[in-house]
Formats: C-alpha cells, sequence, structure tokens
C-alpha cells in the first residue's frame, strides 16, 4: 500500500481509471496555471459534473463537454473575458499533444457556455469564454 492509500480510505475511489473519459461520467474540474486560479474563487475545490457528450475538438481529439451541477458565475471574467460570465456548460479541451481521454489528470482548457454548445469545432460555433488553460480533472464518485 503506497503513502496515499494509507493517508486516504477514499484513495481507490477517487483515483482515475485507465479507460477513457465516457459520457456519463461524473466529473470534477479544478486547477488552474495561477497558484490560485481566479475562476475557482467561488469554489477552490473545482466544480462538479457530469460527462453529456463528446464534440469536435480544435484537434484531432474530441472535446467534452460537461454540465455543471450548479451556474458557474464568474463576476469579474476570467481568461480573456474581463467582464461578467456565467454558465452552466463548460467544453474541456485537451492541452497537450499526445494526450486522449484515458490520460490521468491531462492538462485542459475551460471555455464556460451559458448554453449547450453545439456539436462543433470552437471555430465554427457559437464560443463561450475562454476561463483556464492549466486546468485538469478527476472522476468523481
Amino acid at each position: 500500500m503506497g503513502i496515499l492509500q494509507a493517508l486516504s480510505p477514499k484513495w481507490e475511489s477517487t483515483q482515475q481509471t485507465d479507460r477513457p473519459l465516457q459520457v456519463g461520467d461524473r466529473v470534477v474540474v479544478y486547477g488552474g496555471y495561477d497558484f490560485e486560479p481566479q475562476w475557482l474563487s467561488a469554489n477552490p475545490a473545482g466544480y462538479p459534473g457530469e460527462v453529456i457528450e463528446f464534440i469536435p475538438g480544435q484537434n484531432e481529439q474530441p472535446a467534452a463537454v460537461v454540465e455543471l451541477d450548479e451556474e458557474l458565475v464568474l463576476p469579474n471574467g476570467a481568461g480573456a473575458a474581463r467582464h461578467p460570465v456565467h454558465g452552466t456548460f463548460v467544453v474541456l479541451e485537451l492541452g497537450h499533444e499526445g494526450t486522449d481521454w484515458a490520460t490521468p489528470t491531462p492538462r485542459l482548457h475551460v471555455e464556460l457556455c451559458e448554453e449547450r454548445p453545439a456539436a462543433k469545432r470552437w471555430r465554427d460555433r457559437v464560443r463561450g469564454a475562454w476561463v483556464e488553460s492549466h486546468a485538469t480533472y478527476r472522476r468523481a464518485p
């Protein structure tokens, strides 16, 4: 048993699995480039939700659409958005070439959308607010 397993009785239920992320999986999206990312100010532990579909991504891999359990409101904006932004959907794009949805804790780009995004590439659909370039996710029990 590793040190983390000994310290955390929930070790097994909170770790990534070897299978790729799938529609219906519960996740928590968190993390960022900064030590205290602005987009996480309301909930530093991250935002839970459910993967509801995969849509064409900006690169070879598809993007995951997550419907958040609660609306995310960023009154001061985030990323390039310097105005209030809000939404209940986030689009997660893999941030490194060579990663896929089976990669444990991949670096993600996060786009916050007011409405469910169309199943089109970013450049071909209504865009949400870019809120983070160095997030990740974990599967939730």
